[in-house]
Parts: C-alpha cells; sequence; structure tokens
C-alpha cells in the first residue's frame, strides 16, 4: 500500500488506512500538536497542527519563525506557555543558546511569543517545565551545564536561580569526553530532579526548592549506570515509583525503582534495545510511556526503529518486539495521550511517520506521514 498524501491550500490531510480500525470520535476539545525542529532543510521554525481526530487529519495552523533550531520544546501545566530550547543565540551572547517562551491562544492553539532570554551555555538541547510552572530546567550539551530560570504568571523568564556545572568523563571517547547533560525531569510532586549526563555515565539526583528555585545535591546524589552507556533521556511513570532512562551509547534501556520520600534511584532491570540480528552502528535516543505505564517504548538511530516492551508492576520490562518507523534517524516521539497513534519525527528523512499502537502495545504503521523538515520534539495540548 503507497502512502497517501494530499495538500489543501495550507491544510496537510493524511487518511490512515489501515483495515478494521477507526479512531475514537469522543474528543470534545480542539487538538493541538506542537513539532520542535532542527534549522536544516528549509525547516521554518516550529509548526503548530490541529489534529481532527475521526479521521485523523492534521491541518497546519502556524508555522512560527524562531531562533535557530528550536529542538526541544516544554508546555507549562496549565497550557497557557510554550517554551523552546534555540541553539541560535541572542545578542551580546552568540556562544550561549537562547529560551523562547510563547503564549498559547486559549481558542486557536497558534503561539505568540512573549519573551526571549540567554540559556546561559553553550548548545542547549533540552527543556522542561517544573510542575508548578513557575521554573523551567535547561540542558547544555556542549556546555556541560544545566540552568534553573524562574518564569512569572505572564511567561516572562528571569534570571538563573541555579546554574549548575558538571564536571567530568566517561570511558567511550570522543563522545564522553566531558560532561554531556542531555534531561533534566522532574518528579511530579515537584521536590526531585533527575539530570542524565551523557558523558559521565550518571544520573545526577538533586532537591528541588519550590520557594526559590535552588537545587541541592540529594542523598543519593546520583547513580552510576553502566560505564560507556551514555545515559540520555529519562522518564518517570505515571504513578511516580518507576523510572525508564535511555542509554544513547550502549543503545540499552534501564528501569529504576523510585524513593518517593528520598528521590533515591535503584536499578531494577537493563536489556539491550536492538534486535538480536542487528549488528550496525547505533544510537539511543527517546523514551516515553503509553497506557498509562504499562508500556515504554525507546527510539534508535542507526537500526531507526522502536523498541517496544511491556511493563510488569515491579518494573520488570518483557521486550514485545521492534518496530521500523520508515524514515531515517528518528530522534523524538510521541505517543498520543489517549493511547490511539504514535508520532515519530524522523529527522534525517524529514518526515514524521504515523503509526498506530495496538492493544498489547505494539505499533503498526499506517502508511501515512507528515513532511516536516527536520522534526525532533513533540507536545500536545487540548484546549477545551
Amino acid at each position: 500500500m503507497k502512502r497517501i498524501t494530499q495538500t489543501i491550500g495550507l491544510s496537510l490531510i493524511f487518511l490512515l488506512l489501515v483495515n478494521g480500525f477507526s479512531f475514537s470520535q469522543d474528543s470534545q476539545g480542539k487538538e493541538i500538536i506542537y513539532v520542535g525542529t532542527f534549522s536544516e532543510r528549509g525547516s521554518l521554525g516550529i509548526y503548530v497542527y490541529e489534529l481532527f481526530r475521526d479521521n485523523m487529519r492534521f491541518d497546519l495552523l502556524q508555522t512560527i519563525a524562531t531562533k535557530a533550531s528550536p529542538s526541544y520544546i516544554d508546555l507549562s501545566p496549565d497550557a497557557k506557555f510554550l517554551f523552546s530550547s534555540n541553539r541560535g543565540g541572542l545578542p551580546d551572547k552568540a556562544e550561549w543558546g537562547s529560551i523562547t517562551s510563547y503564549a498559547i491562544n486559549p481558542l486557536s492553539g497558534k503561539l505568540s511569543i512573549v519573551h526571549e532570554q540567554y540559556s546561559y551555555g553553550d548548545s542547549p538541547c533540552y527543556v522542561g517545565v517544573h510542575p508548578s510552572g513557575k521554573y523551567i530546567i535547561i540542558c547544555h550539551y556542549r556546555g556541560g551545564n544545566f540552568v534553573v530560570l524562574p518564569v512569572d504568571e505572564n511567561g516572562k523568564i528571569g534570571l538563573p536561580t541555579a546554574n549548575i556545572m558538571l564536571d567530568g568523563k566517561g570511558t567511550i571517547m570522543p563522545q564522553q569526553s566531558q560532561a554531556h547533560p542531555h534531561s533534566a525531569v522532574v518528579s511530579a510532586d515537584g521536590k526531585f530532579l533527575y539530570v542524565s549526563d551523557l558523558g559521565q555515565d550518571k544520573i545526577f539526583i538533586y532537591n528541588f526548592n519550590m520557594a526559590d528555585g535552588t537545587v541541592t545535591a540529594a542523598d543519593m546524589p546520583f547513580i552510576r549506570t553502566m560505564p560507556g552507556s551514555g545515559p540520555r533521556h529519562f522518564v518517570i511513570h505515571p504513578k511516580g515509583e518507576l523510572a525508564f532512562s535511555s542509554e544513547e551509547l550502549s543503545s540499552s534501556i534501564s528501569s529504576y525503582m523510585v524513593n518517593k520520600v528520598n528521590g533515591e534511584l535503584k536499578l531494577i532491570q537493563r536489556l539491550p534495545a536492538l534486535p538480536a540480528a542487528f549488528f550496525g552502528e547505533n544510537s539511543g535516543a527517546d523514551i516515553h510511556t503509553a497506557a498509562g505505564g504499562k508500556f515504554v517504548y525507546m527510539s534508535n538511530r542507526g537500526y531507526n526503529g522502536l523498541a517496544m516492551y511491556k511493563v510488569a508492576g515491579n518494573g520488570k520490562m518483557q521486550n514485545i518486539g521492534f518496530m521500523p518507523t520508515i524514515g531515517q534517524r528518528p530522534r523524538g516521539f510521541m505517543p498520543d495521550p489517549k493511547g490511539e497513534f504514535m508520532l515519530v519525527g524522523n529527522q534525517d528523512s524529514d518526515e514524521i511517520n504515523i503509526f498506530t499502537i495496538q492493544k498489547d502495545g505494539t505499533v503498526r504503521d499506517t502508511n501515512a506521514y507528515l513532511p516536516v523538515p527536520s522534526p525532533v520534539c513533540f507536545k500536545f495540548v487540548e484546549l477545551r
């Protein structure tokens, strides 16, 4: 079956042609999907789509120009603001990246710029929003530091409340010749911050002071991962008692027990994230849970596919297969919060491929895709 693409004005319409499958039609709100990109091969910035779930139509609402490479984006808990980490800098500090806040129109979902601020480091690769909505955390891959910035009720970004430089190296050269913080994830209660350092094979654990945005080392200041593993992204199970880490250099996935009292992590299991028959070069990338934490997925660049796992209550993972992502270099992906589809951003082939999520947690190709230059990161909002 060939992919079918129809373009009508500014609307991109993609029908899923899966025998015997239909999407739910009970959505009451306007569903919006935001896509962050690298500034490559004609990318215009952040792409905004409205999703019509009944026939899986994606209408392009807006393309908003940004500083170079708004590669990672995140949303405030109340869906009033979107924040982008940009490789492009601001005047006087070109060696730093930048952070932009956008107001989300509550009726249309379109973005309008509110404020631009220095990221206070070189090559920002991640931005996350604290559950309180009062702070954002930025990781700098080349700079080796992560920064906490306050955000006021109008979306204006303030000066750093914390700027932590990580120092050290790992065993794989040149990838681990220095610290490379790659994600910063806050626990649902806002008390603990987990920073994955690909360069040092460590996941750092911090106490987060919600009153002033400062951070201090937790009772367990870090957990060491396997030498040469390169922990990249980190996701906490919806119930808060488990967490999962994608390991870029070893192409592995690990599950952890989370102590909700002191933030401590304890390794449960570590599994390969590649098929046994694959022997090419690969680097692990994104990681997400779905179906309330019943499943966890990890993307692989090189193999160009998703590793899929079923998760038991004790955090043990069972591999349920591998799915090629059709395109090249799947960097970021997003399971539909309602459990029906999966969007996979294939960075090098300039497309977002669309898969359906089956009841057993596996995904199935639909032959549908969105042509977007160098897609990296996705966020979903339902406006009511």
